[in-house]
């Protein structure tokens, strides 16, 4: 079961009830301020410019917290430049964080080091880290990136790696919560593995996909089963 709400994350997730979420799975925009400097003269980089940045995410952080259970855990991606930003707030608020590396097993742009990584904050409250299905499993995450050509969405990320984070950390009956969910790929990959979900998306063209690619998945999978 899935839930779309369409609409700014910071306005539709203080409806939820608290303590409801099981694992928050995100990608949130990477924006950084600093690359706005295009000038002949030389600009030295201050963290201030980033400012914006670890103040939003600081909100984001006070807005998920209390609909999360006890037990639950918080899953964001980010990359090189933005991980200060993220990690710090969430430092400040979670008692227990570990940083997971996703090798996408194929260089993309960049010279001399091209890109080939992203990484994710995994955070949870109190307790042990216990995994879900008593697997244990490395921090380097080994899953081919989508193609750009097979995305329909700038920065999707592949549903084996989002199932693969959601078996880990989430019960079989939780529910997932994606704050921006782009073209609804956690609801295709918690579908996949038995789990309910809730996504918000504030972008109308990427819920219309979300909406077609969901109807898409579950006339394929009836299919299936009526086979």
């Amino acid at each position: 079961m899935w839930t779309l709400y369409e609409g700014d994350c910071l306005e539709i997730m203080p409806t939820l009830p608290d303590k409801s979420i099981d694992i928050v799975l995100t990608d949130p925009p990477f924006f950084c301020p600093a690359t706005h400097y295009q000038s002949r003269v030389g600009w030295e980089r201050k963290w201030g410019d980033m400012s914006i940045l670890e103040h939003w995410w600081g909100l984001m952080c006070d807005t998920i917290r209390p609909k999360l259970k006890d037990s639950a855990h918080f899953l964001t991606f980010c990359n090189a430049d933005s991980y200060p930003a993220f990690y710090i707030p969430m430092y400040s608020r979670w008692e227990k964080l570990v940083s997971l590396v996703w090798d996408k097993d194929r260089p993309g742009l960049g010279r001399v080091f091209r890109h080939q990584h992203e990484l994710v904050i995994a955070a949870r409250n109190s307790g042990a880290w216990e995994p879900n299905d008593g697997k244990l499993r490395a921090d380097v995450l080994r899953f081919k990136a989508t193609l750009s050509r097979d995305r329909l969405h700038p920065v999707e990320k592949p549903p084996e790696m989002l199932r693969y984070l959601i078996e880990a950390v989430c019960p079989p009956d939780g529910i997932v919560l994606d704050c921006f969910a782009g073209s609804g790929t956690t609801a295709i990959a918690a579908e996949q593995c038995g789990r309910n979900s809730i996504l918000i998306e504030r972008e109308p063209k990427y819920c219309e996909i979300i909406r077609k690619r969901m109807a898409d998945y579950e006339s394929a999978r009836q299919g299936c089963l009526s086979f």
